[in-house]
């Protein structure tokens, strides 16, 4: 009788014989952070001026996108409730500013915005961060230096390099 750890994956059956190497699964994983660094629900916070206007974003602010559902913060109840009224508006100004970003709906909830995030060094056009800085490239190969397989070791190199980029950027 055979059990379940014996048993391969069906997936696995493409590649002969012998293992990823680590390295190319956290490169495969960590890809879509490293190279969209910018969630749509970020990337939105970002030109959510440009969409909706100076006056309703000074009241309003894109907090979550899960599944289509845009959840957008806004700081009084007198506000949600002329935001409900120009969904179809948003929506539509949302579509045209990122075509195919995945907005579907839009829900509003009362909360405090953040207003100190600077997103100053983030270029709001593609959503990328800035090149790291000097010391942010020697600390991410220090956080790095003990991984002996160098192709893990690059691509986790990145990756640190992207959590302190953002970690400056807000």
């Amino acid at each position: 009788m055979m059990d379940d750890c014996d048993a391969k994956p069906e997936r696995d059956t493409h590649r002969r014989g012998g293992f990823i190497p680590v390295g190319e699964v956290v490169s495969k994983l960590a890809a879509p952070y490293m190279d969209r660094p910018q969630g749509r629900a970020r990337f939105l916070t970002l030109i959510w001026s440009q969409v909706v206007g100076e006056r309703v974003a000074q009241h309003s602010q894109p907090y979550r996108l899960v599944n289509g559902l845009l959840t957008v913060r806004v700081d009084s109840s007198p506000w949600v409730s002329e935001l409900v009224h120009m969904v179809p508006r948003i929506l539509a100004d949302i579509q045209r500013a990122i075509p195919g970003g995945g907005v579907r709906d839009l829900r509003f909830v009362q909360g405090s915005l953040n207003k100190h995030v600077d997103h100053s060094e983030v270029d709001a056009n593609t959503g990328k961060l800035p090149p790291p800085l000097p010391e942010e490239t020697a600390e991410a190969a220090r956080m790095v230096a003990a991984v002996s397989d160098p192709q893990l070791r690059e691509v986790l190199c990145k990756l640190s390099q992207t959590v302190l980029i953002r970690r400056r950027c807000g």
